[in-house]
């Protein structure tokens, strides 16, 4: 059996000093500033972000249209000479007659041989007409009107297929005219001893 030694303390430990109390200054009071007026904040304008200009797209030039012309007028046709008839009407003679009265003559050529069978229209404003007999062998033809008021009357050569009708005879104021109407004056048949008055008008009519 060991016998155990038991240690022994070899140091002694010291009092612990007590902190001195060390006295802390106090500051002087200090005069505190008015409070100033604050400025209110302005507000400061964010920045908006500003988009680039778009560029406007350009339409492509298209080609000025030309300006249409006005259309050419066409110049006026130029008027063509009306052929003359193929007949003319001359006034010969007028002659008093106190039992009848109407319009008579001679149709020749222009050589002055007979031309028969022409007829020929006489016709007033108011009145349709008639024809006269067709020209005789010689030429002559003959138109009594004594049924007939007296006034003014339009003679002229006549194609009588293109002439209407009227009661069964033939009338001249529609008739395709072979020559260019004369206007002829009748008096009544009772003013016969008048002086100037009229009851007979021979016409020439002169053909090709």
């Amino acid at each position: 059996f060991t016998a155990t030694t038991t240690p022994t303390s070899t140091f002694t430990p010291s009092a612990t000093p007590r902190p001195s109390s060390t006295p802390t200054p106090t500051p002087e009071p200090t005069d505190t500033p008015l409070p100033t007026n604050t400025p209110t904040p302005t507000e400061t304008p964010t920045n908006t972000a500003t988009l680039p200009p778009t560029e406007t797209p350009t339409e492509a030039p298209t080609s000025t249209p030309r300006p249409t012309l006005p259309p050419t007028k066409k110049p006026p046709p130029v008027p063509t000479n009306t052929p003359a008839p193929p007949f003319t009407g001359t006034v010969v003679s007028r002659s008093q007659n106190c039992g009848t009265k109407g319009v008579w003559g001679y149709v020749e050529h222009k050589s002055g041989a007979p031309y028969p069978g022409v007829r020929v229209g006489v016709w007033s404003d108011s009145w349709a007409g008639r024809l006269s007999t067709p020209a005789e062998a010689d030429g002559k033809y003959t138109l009594l009107m004594n049924d007939i008021p007296a006034g003014e009357f339009n003679v002229a050569v006549v194609d009588p297929d293109t002439c209407g009708m009227d009661g069964g005879v033939l009338t001249a104021d529609r008739c395709d005219q072979l020559s260019n109407p004369i206007k002829v004056t009748l008096n009544e048949i009772w003013e016969c001893e008048n002086e100037g008055t009229v009851q007979w008008v021979e016409v020439l009519c002169t053909g090709p």
